[in-house]
């Protein structure tokens, strides 16, 4: 059997004494003990044994291993980059522009994706992550206040908590006043803003990209003193720099040249180390190394793949906190832009007012050309006047009925005494048609009526009135064809007078032309193209809105630094839909209230059903601007791609002429044109009164809903598209 004692009054070199422990064996014939004898030399207590032994370093907080990352075949930015940034540190990432500093921040922070190589977090959320990037990336028509209750209530804080984040940050950075708008402050200021935005949520991680620039020497020193007490708190922070002995205050330094980490080490090890007095002469001293051959000969390993998602990459979950604060941010936006606001809601009034005011009403004032060989234009006056006695019994013109039929009609008389006189004056477009009464007109029109089929040719041949016109403009033309025809027809009639009922017989027309059914007898072409221009207006109004406001975010760098802080884009876009959409019924309803209570279209259906195919048609050009934004990057290109859209389906749709008048394959093409069925059902409910029952009706709004979903369907395919390009660029 064994136990163990102790032996008193051992004492260590710091003066605490310490009891050994001895060990004594019990045997069944007496008792032996066995002492543990003292080693020879000085004595340790338990206390001072373990504070000589070296201390573990803290877990590594950021990780990346072997990171590879090219822009092109022969534009590789990273060579195998690796860095160890420990927790509660600040990390000081230092090198000149171009070596990759930006690229490596991306990586990490899941913007830009490896090519090979490995990246660990131990920030889990993305809302434990804070980002400053390089740029401002703010956006400039919201004002300082805004801005932080846009990030504060997308990371989910109270207004009181924004309110007293923003005094806290205004005392150590010297903040602008509040209600001062980004793009008036200074570039000092902007960074200034950023950075407190960047640290707004309390992150444990902070990932600043060159926070110092352009600011006084006193404000670095005050943001580099407020980064040291935050590391003390329990943050980790990366930081870089071109200020590299500012880069002393940091914890650990990573010096970085043409993609890779030459050295990273505490400050004051690296100048040991290399027997320098700065941290500019350690890094000039690395970059004496000769590293032209190491990255020449940089291989890019393909079996290093990231596994770990990234924060960012496990964010797609939607959440009504950051969805507010897209919404916040577009109330301050409507309220901010005013111009925008007044443009949205005054430009469908501008284009249906000038639209009604300009198209299709009937030429008025039409210079025409007369040749009369029966009378001079200058005597019919005595002629034109309403006949109540039969032409066969009175000397009277026909020509001059006509003519003055003409005058009814606005029409201007020009007389001629030649036909080649005419002709020519058509031909240099001071008249657009040319009329010729024959010197026995009207005698020739009496011996052709009283003779009937006995009729000579000759007394035919100058009862015909001769008609040459321009047709260059079709819709001139037939214009001009029509009224002479209807004048004519007035003009008979007025010199049959009181002549007996068989010659009203043989001269009135041989067609009763009964009301429409649709419609009216004197229905103008305003009446056909009103349709198509509502429905191209709220196609096209919506498009506009929505492109060039997503490319103003996109192109500024906005979008990608509220991507990167945690929103999500089907956030950013139902923000956006919803705004749209109270555009979209404000629009719909100034646009039926112009062209069709205003200026008095036919309007015989239910307005419920017409409004709401609007709105429908409102949506689907919404989401095709999401298309339109996603596939180009410039206004330029946008604004093309918009405006050569509209013209094609100006043309197909059914708005200028009707689809009928197609060649047969372009005919059955209109069909699968977006708004051409549309147009179709707008026009049955306002001019024909049909209901959603009818099948012309029900396909117009089945058109614009699959529609809607064909552009919902791309823009979520280009935005994976242009994520994944982004991050391998």
């Amino acid at each position: 059997m064994m136990y163990e004692g102790t032996k008193p009054n051992v004492k260590c070199v710091c003066g605490e004494t310490e009891k050994f422990p001895t060990r004594v064996g019990v045997h069944f014939f007496g008792i032996r003990r066995r002492r543990t004898r003292r080693r020879v030399g000085v004595h340790q207590c338990r206390m001072c044994r373990e504070a000589m032994q070296p201390n573990p370093p803290p877990p590594a907080s950021v990780e990346v291993r072997t990171a590879y990352k090219k822009y092109s075949s022969s534009s590789l930015v990273l060579r195998g980059t690796s860095l160890t940034v420990r927790r509660n540190t600040i990390y000081g990432l230092l090198g000149p522009s171009g070596c990759g500093k930006t690229t490596l921040l991306n990586c990490i922070v899941g913007r830009t994706k490896l090519d090979s190589g490995i990246i660990n977090l131990e920030s889990n959320g993305i809302d434990e992550i804070g980002y400053m990037p390089q740029d401002l990336c703010l956006d400039p028509l919201l004002s300082v206040e805004e801005i932080f209750c846009y990030f504060g209530t997308l990371f989910g804080l109270r207004r009181d908590e924004i309110i007293t984040r923003y005094k806290y940050f205004n005392a150590i950075f010297d903040l602008p006043n509040r209600d001062m708008l980004i793009n008036n402050l200074s570039g000092g200021q902007q960074r200034r803003v950023s950075l407190a935005v960047a640290l707004l949520h309390n992150p444990t991680l902070l990932i600043l990209d060159e926070p110092t620039v352009g600011l006084d020497p006193i404000l670095s020193e005050k943001i580099w003193l407020h980064l040291s007490d935050l590391s003390s708190e329990g943050k980790t922070i990366i930081i870089t720099t071109h200020y590299i002995e500012e880069a002393r205050r940091a914890h650990t330094v990573g010096m970085m040249r043409s993609g890779l980490i030459l050295s990273e080490d505490a400050p004051e090890n690296l100048m040991k180390c290399y027997s320098c007095s700065s941290l500019e002469d350690v890094f000039l001293k690395l970059c004496i190394i000769d590293t032209s051959k190491i990255i020449q000969k940089t291989p890019l390993p393909m079996d290093c793949v990231q596994k770990k998602l990234l924060p960012l990459d496990n964010n797609r979950k939607f959440e009504t906190r950051r969805f507010r604060a897209q919404m916040l941010k577009n109330r301050f936006l409507l309220w901010r832009n005013k111009q925008m606001t007044y443009l949205m809601l005054g430009l469908p009034i501008i284009i249906t007012v000038f639209f009604n005011m300009a198209i299709g009403r009937d030429p008025k004032n039409i210079n025409i050309g007369v040749i009369n060989d029966e009378i001079d234009l200058g005597s019919c006056a005595n002629f034109t006047k309403v006949n109540n006695n039969c032409f066969l019994d009175e000397q009277m013109y026909g020509s001059c009925q006509l003519i003055y039929q003409l005058h009814k009609r606005t029409y201007r008389i020009n007389e001629y005494y030649d036909v080649e006189t005419g002709r020519e004056s058509i031909r240099k477009n001071q008249i657009w048609a040319l009329l010729r009464f024959n010197w026995n007109y009207t005698d020739a029109l009496k011996e052709r009526v009283n003779s009937g089929r006995d009729s000579t040719d000759s007394v035919v041949d100058n009862s015909f009135l001769e008609f040459w016109v321009d047709d260059s403009d079709r819709y001139m033309s037939i214009l001009i064809e029509r009224d002479l025809t209807l004048s004519l027809a007035d003009a008979l009639k007025n010199v049959v007078g009181t002549c007996n009922d068989s010659l009203d017989k043989v001269i009135s027309y041989p067609i009763k032309i009964h009301d429409a059914l649709y419609g009216t007898n004197l229905g103008s072409f305003t009446h056909f193209v009103t349709p198509g221009t509502v429905c191209i207006c709220m196609f096209f109004l919506p498009l506009i809105y929505t492109t060039f406001v997503l490319l103003d975010e996109q192109n500024d760098g906005i979008l990608d630094r509220v991507i990167t802080s945690g929103m999500t884009f089907l956030e950013i876009a139902s923000a956006h839909s919803v705004v749209q959409i109270c555009y979209i019924c404000i629009q719909a309803f100034e646009i039926l209230i112009i062209m069709y209570v205003f200026y008095d279209n036919p309007y015989i259906g239910s307005i419920a059903t017409g409004y709401s195919l609007l709105i429908v048609i409102g949506i689907a050009g919404m989401i095709y601007g999401f298309v339109l934004a996603l596939a180009n990057d410039s206004h330029f290109a946008a604004g093309f791609a918009g405006v050569g859209t509209n013209f094609l389906l100006m043309c197909a749709c059914g708005f200028i002429w009707p689809t009928q008048g197609a060649r047969h394959f372009v005919r059955y093409i209109n069909q699968f044109v977006p708004i051409t069925l549309a147009i179709e059902a707008l026009r049955g409910i306002t001019m024909r009164g049909w209901t959603l029952n009818h099948t012309a009706v029900y396909m117009g709004f089945v058109s614009m809903v699959i529609w809607a979903l064909i552009f919902y369907v791309i823009s979520c395919v280009l935005y994976k598209l242009k994520k994944e390009t982004k991050k391998k660029l």
